[in-house]
């Protein structure tokens, strides 16, 4: 509108479901992907976001050298999704009821989105998951995350600058009583690659080396890629230079990252 400036940046998080792999059902992959199968993303971004942030199948925007385009996440295919669940159900029948998977959705709140999110996905697990809602103020949400207390969570997360970054939450020393890395899924293939990627300058080597822990990722079906978030920052016009941070060489450095803006260069007119 007149007299207000905005920023957006979709490059700097993701929001997704996320699975514990060391409690069922989701410790069987066969539910992990069951549940990847069933959920509608497409309906997602488009009534939740409503257009303003892009659908992610990584934790990279397409924009980005890191991203893998040949990873694609197998969301919106519920015709998949019957038999992975008539399969566990008949190895578990104590996880399962009429023929569905029992589980539990943990989201913050209270919150109107939260609830909208909540209701969109149950409708989209529905015929094959049987789902007891949990809502929870965030500060306990995080902590039952930390400590392994839940089945399937919404969450936001990733998108560093530099993906190094965004190791901790997906390295196998970062699980314990208290875990890091949310969904407890330790791949040693996937630590080796990490910390390759962290011992080279060779920058082409690192983004094939991120090129292949997406498809690790993808492969492991702990997390369910909603979009990328849109961080949106408004300000007056007569607030100057928000985007003005440079570095020692003169290259414009990421502005709005995460919601987070550097204050030092700005100033008002």
């Amino acid at each position: 509108s007149e007299g207000v400036q905005t920023i957006e940046n979709v490059r700097s998080s993701e929001d997704f479901a996320m699975m514990n792999i060391e409690m069922a059902p989701f410790d069987d992959i066969r539910a992990r992907k069951a549940l990847t199968h069933a959920t509608d993303r497409d309906a997602y971004v488009a009534l939740i976001r409503q257009g303003v942030s892009p659908p992610a199948d990584t934790m990279f925007h397409p924009d980005l050298i890191w991203h893998n385009p040949d990873v694609k996440q197998e969301s919106n295919m519920p015709e998949l999704a019957g038999p992975l669940v008539d399969a566990y159900c008949a190895d578990f029948p104590d996880d399962c009821s009429g023929g569905k998977i029992n589980i539990e959705l943990q989201y913050s709140g209270p919150s109107v989105a939260q609830t909208r999110i909540a209701e969109l996905l149950i409708d989209s697990w529905d015929p094959f998951f049987n789902v007891t809602e949990q809502e929870l103020l965030q500060d306990d949400h995080i902590t039952e995350v930390a400590l392994g207390f839940y089945n399937v969570v919404t969450w936001r997360q990733f998108g560093a600058v530099d993906p190094d970054n965004d190791v901790l939450w997906i390295e196998c020393r970062s699980i314990s009583f208290i875990s890091l890395n949310w969904p407890r899924d330790c791949s040693p293939e996937r630590d080796a690659l990490m910390y390759e990627q962290r011992a080279t300058n060779d920058l082409d080597r690192r983004v094939e080396i991120w090129h292949g822990i997406q498809q690790d990722l993808k492969d492991s079906y702990t997390y369910i890629f909603f979009n990328h978030a849109n961080w949106t920052i408004g300000a007056g016009d007569h607030v100057q230079n928000i985007c003005g941070q440079t570095s020692p060489d003169g290259v414009e450095l990421f502005c709005n990252n995460q919601g987070r803006v550097q204050l030092h260069q700005v100033w008002l007119s």
